[in-house]
């Protein structure tokens, strides 16, 4: 396993291993592997994420996809404003599941930054 997709101390941990799982899982439908993937990453367990757990999931992506500059347009943070301006119907400036899963399903940029194509 390439540092990519872990925590940097060369081991996957029990969440690691269920993202990698869910990103490249070739069987289950596109709204399963986003069901699976925001579960993950609301990490306080309120049923949203915000800004700063979408960017963990953004850095994390990131990872997977090795990009080294994380400034300017590329800052997980600011991505993370974007796609919930972008995506909060309910305008809490957070995403619900079904925002979530809407809003990858229905747009192909975001989609394939927050889950790529296994």
């Amino acid at each position: 396993m390439t540092e990519n997709y872990t925590n940097h101390d060369e081991t996957i941990d029990f969440n690691e291993f269920l993202f990698l799982a869910a990103v490249g899982n070739r069987t289950g439908s596109l709204e399963e592997r986003l069901d699976i993937v925001f579960d993950l990453w609301d990490v306080s367990n309120d049923g949203l994420l915000d800004q700063n757990e979408l960017a963990h999931l953004i850095s994390a992506m990131y990872d997977r996809a090795g990009v080294k500059n994380r400034q300017g347009d590329q800052d997980p943070h600011k991505r993370a404003k974007e796609i919930i301006k972008k995506l909060d119907i309910t305008g809490d400036k957070k995403l619900n599941k079904d925002e979530f899963i809407n809003g990858c399903k229905n747009d192909e940029v975001i989609r394939k930054l927050l889950i790529p194509d296994p």
